[in-house]
């Protein structure tokens, strides 16, 4: 009996060392993982930045997340800077100007006001909202998603303006290429008022968008532009969508338009007025002239192609 009491205690004792050398593994595994899950030399990006006041605002442009998220309009006047950023090791920079639904719909868009803003690092956009100031980008790949620059965008080369994709927001201003070995005449013209429209015909970029109708009790004189080293000029007097399809048309009233320069166009839209044409390559594509077409000179006359548009009045040599 004795024997077996002793037998049994020794089993005991065994079964409770090994209990207590699991429980010993299980504590140097957990702080292992401890450890491991809180490295003391881990050190990330943060991934967003809330803009809550101006100060939030100017560390966010330089330090912040890859996303920088608004929820009211702000202004500073501090000129900033947006740096170079990373969403999942891709160069990434957002503006997100807007608040959404659960089915990413928008459904407030903000304003940020500054005196200017430069964009150094590739693929970043001004999202959903307005940027109100100048915008001078120095990367590959900006875009400007159901956005608005309230001023003019400038390139500091062709590279980065090639590279951009601006087809599903809107510039007030001038778009143009502007750098310290570089200087050319801005690409495209919106008009917003009389005064706008003047000096693009005269100024302005190769081509002339509206977004409404226009009307000037002033002649308009469209002076010869270039596209690409390439003669031309544009009224574009239309809206479209993404496939290029025609969603709005507008009509531009002026006593009389000269069109000086080769290759010209009246696209998508009416011109309410007569017009006298004095260069070669004169086109109206999806366009009407209410009103007559002069050509000064037969040469002229014959370069032109009037097939996909309608004059409602003559059309001659004078």
């Amino acid at each position: 009996m004795k024997k077996l009491m002793t037998l049994l205690m020794m089993f005991l004792m065994a079964t409770l060392l090994v209990a207590c050398g699991g429980d010993d593994t299980a504590e140097e595994n957990g702080d292992d993982n401890a450890a491991e899950d809180n490295g003391s030399d881990a050190t990330t990006a943060p991934t967003k930045s809330d803009i809550t006041d101006e100060a939030s605002l100017l560390d966010a442009v330089e330090n912040g997340g890859w996303i920088v998220i608004f929820t009211e309009d702000m202004e500073t006047s501090e000129e900033l800077v947006l740096a170079p950023g990373e969403q999942e090791g891709e160069a990434n920079r957002k503006l997100a100007l807007y608040t959404q639904d659960d089915d990413h719909n928008i459904i407030d868009r903000f304003t940020l006001t500054a005196p200017k803003l430069t964009v150094k690092g590739e693929n970043s956009r001004i999202q959903g909202g307005t940027f109100k100031g100048d915008v001078y980008v120095e990367a590959n790949g900006f875009t400007l998603p159901e956005g608005t620059i309230d001023g003019n965008l400038y390139f500091t080369s062709e590279e980065y303006q090639e590279s951009a994709d601006l087809s599903e927001g809107t510039v007030t201003g001038t778009v143009s290429v502007e750098g310290a070995d570089v200087t050319t005449a801005p690409t495209q013209s919106n008009i917003t008022d009389e005064a706008s429209l003047l000096d693009a015909v005269e100024n302005g970029g190769w081509i002339v968008i509206f977004t409404e109708d226009m009307e000037t009790s002033e002649e308009l004189v469209l002076a010869p532009g270039e596209q690409e080293g390439e003669a031309n000029r544009k009224l574009a007097l239309y809206t479209q969508d993404e496939d290029h399809n025609i969603t709005d048309r507008f009509t531009l009233t002026a006593p009389k338009l000269t069109v000086k320069g080769e290759n010209s166009r009246i696209q998508g839209g009416t011109f309410k007025g007569d017009v006298y044409v004095e260069a070669n390559g004169f086109t109206l594509p999806e366009g009407t002239i209410d009103g007559n077409l002069y050509f000064a000179s037969e040469e002229y006359q014959e370069s032109a192609d009037l097939s996909e548009g309608e004059v409602t009045g003559s059309v001659e040599v004078q």
